[in-house]
């Protein structure tokens, strides 16, 4: 966790949860040694050492792994992901649209494979977070979850057999809602390190995935293909009419036709869910990137006002100066003319200004500095100049 200090009061939790009461305040200073009442990020990663004494070296070292891959997101750990679930929906959608051609490559299994994958992954993180119920509920675990209900399907298979396993084919609509944990907002104490324009790539993707899934459950479900029917084809809906109508739902229009069976209704109320899901990730991610220029010239602007003029002072010093000279003024030690003079100077960041006000600036006799002042506007009115442009105020 590069660049990541962890809170005096969130680590003093953390120990507090695992140790007694007793040894909390030297287990925590022997964990800061710097001293500074706060954990670097080594420091931090050499906590998690010590609170877990029982854990083995090849155990800690895979379990510290998974924690700077979940936070830190290399492009590696990304692509991986979003490439498995890419082709689980390529086996979800083959084995509904051409199910001869599914068998011939065993797509189901390796569907499986992925789905057991998925929920294999989930557990490895709700580990490394403890199994703690606050982060399954979090924006992070919440989206993990739903993409790896699909594999409640293999159950659902063995069960009630194929009309129970087409009935759980629901859940396949969450499956792509993994990748907009990329696009989550960003927590002050941790920036977020994926850029811009991969989580709005990332959030496209999982849009046009979840439409690809939703269509390919509303076709199963209105064509069964395990069941007799003996209506005539021109009632049959095609893959393309299911695709059209969810792209519909999925932009707030009214579809072209409507469902007739129950699941498929269901089906339309699921993916009606998930486009609601998605608007405020499109919304944000959008305005954020028509903002990104001003918010870096903002930054800037922050940046430059807080490293001041080079010589230690910053803008709040000189707005310290400008509030002590109008106190001077308000007592009548300086005369009108000097005090436009001096803001004058201190609106330039004046050096012998500056010099003045570190002397005397915070000193108790105020006549003596308002006399070091008034020696200073004497020097700068002899200047044409300066005489020229404080008649013109």
């Amino acid at each position: 966790m590069p660049g990541c200090r962890a809170s005096l009061v969130a680590c003093r939790a953390a120990v507090d949860h695992r140790l007694p009461s007793d040894d909390l305040e030297e287990r925590f200073k022997e964990l800061d040694v710097n001293g500074d009442g706060v954990l670097t990020p080594d420091e931090f990663m050499a906590s998690r050492d010590i609170l877990r004494p029982g854990e083995s070296e090849t155990v800690r070292s895979f379990r510290n792994f998974l924690l700077e891959s979940e936070e830190n997101g290399p492009l590696w750990y990304r692509v991986a992901d979003s490439t498995l679930t890419a082709l689980g929906t390529l086996c979800f959608v083959t084995s509904v649209v051409e199910p001869k051609l599914c068998q011939a490559y065993n797509l189901n299994e390796l569907e499986d494979f992925i789905n057991v994958s998925f929920l294999i992954k989930f557990l490895l993180l709700a580990w490394i977070n403890n199994f703690d119920t606050q982060w399954i509920f979090s924006g992070k675990g919440a989206l993990d979850l739903g993409s790896c209900l699909p594999v409640l399907e293999i159950p659902a298979r063995y069960i009630g057999g194929p009309p129970l396993a087409r009935t759980a084919n629901l859940l396949q609509i969450g499956r792509f809602l993994r990748l907009l944990r990329e696009a989550l907002p960003s927590d002050s104490s941790n920036p977020r390190r994926v850029p811009l324009g991969q989580q709005i790539l990332a959030v496209i993707l999982s849009l046009l995935g979840t439409i690809v899934v939703a269509a390919t459950v509303l076709f199963s479900f209105e064509n069964p293909v395990d069941q007799i029917t003996f209506q005539p084809e021109a009632s049959a809906r095609t893959f393309e009419d299911a695709l059209v109508y969810m792209v519909n739902v999925f932009a707030g229009r009214d579809p072209p036709w409507y469902p007739e069976k129950p699941q498929s209704k269901l089906a339309s109320v699921v993916a009606t869910v998930c486009a609601i899901i998605f608007v405020p990730f499109l919304i944000a991610r959008t305005v954020e990137l028509f903002m990104a220029p001003r918010a870096a010239q903002d930054r800037q602007m922050k940046l430059k006002a807080s490293e001041g003029d080079g010589s230690g002072w910053h803008l709040a010093n000189w707005v310290s100066v400008m509030k002590r000279l109008d106190t001077l003024s308000d007592a009548g030690l300086l005369s009108e003319q000097e005090s436009r003079v001096l803001r004058r100077l201190c609106l330039r960041q004046n050096d012998m200004l500056r010099m003045l006000d570190l002397c005397y600036g915070e000193a108790e006799s105020a006549e003596l500095y308002a006399s070091r002042l008034k020696e200073l506007t004497a020097d700068c009115c002899e200047s044409p100049v300066e005489k020229e442009a404080s008649s013109s105020d």
